[in-house]
């Protein structure tokens, strides 16, 4: 048997392989590659993910599978490996090769299409890469599972067990509790973030973007910062975590937090260590896109945003970035807390973010479901955002070509953000109970503690525990929303004195 674990994990590691060159690929398609090479770098990608497609389906995966999960005495280790490969197995091997590399030509062609779109704020330039990123998408769910509802399929993909019903059903409880807490900050006097807009260099920005990255503990020596349009984290190799973020002159917190969610993703990555023998292959994976965001929005927001940290850091902020010497520290935490219902997701603060994930939800259900059209996805957003931020949209930019998920062909992993919202928050609740001076140790600059924390609970795992089970482990119970309205409540009640 353990020479067929071996042969199995061999196979699995050439897989790897190739799919961080496939990432390295897009990596610098996102940041370096100069514009008339987009269609040359769509070819590539397309021939890298066949490969990789190729690696996934090869025969001696499917009968050294067959063959070990028969065996009576399989370790936990190995049944937790045979497990995750056998889902991406069973996956892979309904996706003709064609279509694999199609999807992939098609979404690095739209990814491109869509980086133009944006900065020139012209839908009909992305629309056509659009509806073809639809279709493939219905043809891939299709595939995938002939018999199922196709947005149900997709959603699978990047939270295992999620259905179009059970989210819609969580989200239905997550806006009805950001509703009432809106209406209670609303109701009070509002906090004042104009200094956050005073005009801070991108050289400035980037001294800072840096100085985070070590406050939080981000091992440099594994990874990198760049810039893009939208930033993203991604994965080359164990010892390859890169990040990026990027620069607005006049709003100095865009940056700050997008790096410090970036690097909240990355230390996860660096942190995945289920076992020595395991290392390069499936189980050394995260185990879903919710725990992945989980990470991401527990050091941008319960760490990053809290007094405790600043405490240790703001003196710093303020000498570099060269605007906020009258600024003192708590209107500082004050402003980077501000509650205000607005038109950018990645700007969002904590209270209003829930609703632009239930927007994209819910716009994505309608598209799955043949009943919204491309053509008619900026007026349904618009009136979307109208319905649940009371405000208007004024260009495709600000609006439904704001993100980079759909042209990337991610229909289904918007929930992923809210959902590791409510992992977030619950992972921060046990914390707390214990580290009971967690506090205190932020305070004292010690972010170590709280990452040493997630590395035993969390990060090292991998994909050995499945995610309800992961929460279960590292909370003892499985995932309520609860924690998220309660983490809420408590903070803004303090913030704005309700």
């Amino acid at each position: 048997m353990k020479k067929e674990i071996a042969s199995l994990i061999e196979l699995d590691r050439q897989r790897t392989l190739l799919a961080h060159i496939d990432a390295l690929l897009g990596w610098d398609q996102e940041t370096y590659l100069p514009k008339s090479a987009v269609d040359e770098r769509a070819e590539q990608i397309a021939l890298i993910q066949g490969l990789v497609h190729e690696k996934a389906v090869d025969p001696r995966v499917g009968q050294l599978l067959s063959a070990l999960e028969k065996h009576p005495d399989l370790e936990p280790l190995e049944k937790a490996y045979l497990r995750v490969s056998r889902r991406e197995y069973d996956k892979e091997t309904k996706l003709p090769p064609d279509f694999v590399m199609e999807l992939a030509r098609q979404t690095s062609l739209a990814q491109a299409a869509w980086a133009d779109a944006r900065r020139t704020n012209d839908f009909a330039l992305f629309a056509p890469h659009l509806e073809k990123v639809i279709e493939l998408n219905k043809r891939l769910a299709n595939y995938i599972n002939p018999h199922g509802r196709p947005y149900d399929v997709l959603l699978d993909l990047y939270e295992e067990g999620s259905t179009e019903a059970g989210i819609a059903a969580i989200f239905a409880q997550m806006k009805a509790d950001t509703l009432k807490i809106l209406s209670k900050i609303q109701s009070r006097p509002q906090v004042d973030d104009s200094f956050l807009h005073r005009p801070v260099s991108a050289d400035r920005q980037a001294r800072i973007s840096l100085y985070l990255m070590d406050a939080v503990g981000f091992e440099k020596d594994k990874g990198r910062l760049d810039t893009v349009a939208h930033p993203f984290t991604t994965t080359l190799g164990k010892s390859d975590i890169r990040i990026t973020t990027r620069y607005i002159e006049d709003f100095l917190a865009s940056s700050m937090f997008s790096t410090i969610h970036e690097s909240g993703h990355a230390l996860y990555e660096m942190g995945i260590d289920p076992d020595p023998e395991y290392s390069g292959t499936r189980l050394a994976e995260p185990v879903s896109m919710a725990i992945h965001e989980s990470q991401s929005r527990l050091w941008e927001n319960m760490i990053g945003r809290s007094k405790a940290f600043w405490e240790r850091h703001y003196a710093k902020i303020q000498e570099m970035a060269g605007t906020l010497d009258d600024v003192d520290l708590d209107s500082f935490v004050l402003a980077i807390n501000k509650v205000e219902p607005s038109l950018i997701r990645t700007e969002a603060d904590e209270v209003t973010y829930g609703l632009h994930i239930i927007l994209r939800f819910e716009l994505e259900s309608s598209i799955m479901a043949d009943k919204l059209a491309v053509k008619d996805i900026p007026e349904a957003w618009n009136a979307k955002t109208k319905e649940l931020f009371g405000l208007d949209v004024p260009n495709n930019s600000s609006g439904c070509l704001q993100d980079i998920h759909w042209s990337m062909g991610s229909f289904g992993y918007f929930p992923s953000y809210a959902l590791g919202n409510l992992y977030a928050a619950q992972f921060w609740h046990q914390m707390h109970k214990d580290i009971p001076d967690l506090e205190a140790q932020l305070a004292a600059g010690k972010t170590s503690v709280p990452l040493a924390w997630l590395r035993k609970n969390v990060h090292c795992h991998g994909s050995f525990y499945k995610p309800d089970e992961l929460v279960k482990k590292a909370t003892g119970e499985g995932l309520s929303p609860r924690y998220f309205a309660e983490y809420l409540d408590n903070k803004y009640a303090a913030v704005y004195g309700y």
